[in-house]
């Protein structure tokens, strides 16, 4: 398997999944973290690493496929996948087009299929305006809902100041056929984790835009809290914000409910794949 990091039991256990989001690349501290609770993990990288496609750009489903293919041949039962940010929008994908999949955590991610990320473009403002689909299956690009460029984000690029990448973001559209992901499809439970002031992008609606037709998910909404959710407890947060394009983004919520936030859902994560694909903990 291209750019993965696989962590496999001495014994019989279920395997996971492991997205990360647009950052891109690995996830190599998460996965070792879930390995330590039993499981068998699969790490992978869809874009950003040596051998990969450099943005988040027609990546196709089969590559996760493909991984699901690994994963099971190592793991009992039926496979869990956790994504975070982008890669829950992934992971949400993958498991309603594979029903060996029984359980999928989406943190900070999304039910709406959005637009691609093409870092050749350049600068965050040419990247925003650079048409690409996320994600292709047998071949064929998958229809996204593409981003809005407003003012403000526009004068907050302008005037150096940390942007909110959420205003890149439309809103839930009246119909979202198009673009919303079938999560009713899933062979399994899926959690949703989002925070109730992640200004990195529409988390919390468009998950719900999702889960409003479906009965097999539970959305799970931190108060005040902002997008970086994902992943075990490390060290407290200082900031709100993170690093992108030629810019600063302000990722929302403060830096002590974030900790307390990411703290909560990764035991919430933990819980969730407890119940749902059987490891003894």
């Amino acid at each position: 398997m291209t750019e993965s990091v696989l962590l496999t039991q001495p014994v019989s256990a279920p395997g996971v999944l492991l997205l990360g989001g647009a950052e891109g690349g690995l996830h190599e501290r998460d996965a070792r973290a879930l390995h330590a609770e039993g499981y068998n993990v699969l790490a992978l990288a869809y874009f950003g690493a040596p051998t990969l496609p450099p943005g988040l750009v027609d990546i196709p489903l089969e590559y996760f496929f493909a991984a699901v293919d690994k994963i099971a041949s190592f793991a009992a039962g039926k496979i869990g996948i956790v994504g975070g940010s982008r890669g829950g929008e992934a992971a949400l994908l993958v498991a309603a087009h594979d029903d060996r999949v029984g359980a999928v955590v989406s943190v900070a991610g999304g039910g709406l299929i959005t637009q691609g990320i093409d870092y050749r473009a350049g600068s965050l403002l040419d990247i925003l305006a650079t048409p690409a689909a996320s994600w292709t299956l047998r071949r064929k690009p998958l229809d996204y809902l593409p981003y809005e460029i407003r003012d403000e984000l526009r004068e907050q690029v302008a005037n150096d100041e940390p942007v909110r990448l959420r205003l890149a973001f439309p809103d839930v559209p009246e119909d979202v056929t198009p673009y919303r992901i079938p999560v009713e499809r899933i062979g399994g439970p899926v959690l949703m984790l989002c925070g109730s002031d992640d200004q990195n992008w529409p988390t919390v609606e468009y998950s719900q835009a999702a889960a409003d037709d479906a009965d097999n998910v539970e959305l799970r909404i931190y108060e005040g809290a902002g997008h970086p959710l994902n992943g075990p407890p490390g060290q407290p947060y200082t900031d709100t914000l993170a690093p992108g394009p030629g810019v600063r983004f302000e990722m929302g919520g403060t830096p002590e409910i974030n900790t307390k936030a990411r703290a909560a859902a990764w035991s919430a994560t933990l819980e969730f794949l407890h119940e749902n694909i059987g490891v003894t903990r």
